[in-house]
């Protein structure tokens, strides 16, 4: 499963996600801190590159790909 949440990126920052949910969780604050954060304004292609890192597959994908794929805004999912 997918899920994705916006948190300001103060309270990201700053570890203070106790203050932002109102409640403590070590189960939470892992999986959190453990995701792959997407910055706002990102493409498609700075997504990609999150999610995977390390991969030199992606790395021929990036110059491979339609440039106006890749550098098109991300849309999370379910927008239109």
């Amino acid at each position: 499963m997918k899920l994705m949440i916006d948190i300001p990126d103060k309270d990201y920052d700053n570890k203070t996600l106790v203050d932002y949910f109102g409640c403590y969780s070590k189960m939470l604050d892992a999986t959190i801190y453990n995701g792959t954060p997407i910055p706002d304004n990102a493409t498609n292609g700075d997504v990609i590159k999150a999610m995977f890192p390390n991969d030199n597959t992606v790395k021929v994908m990036e110059v491979r790909m339609k440039s106006d794929w890749w550098n098109a805004p991300y849309q999370k999912g379910g927008k239109e």
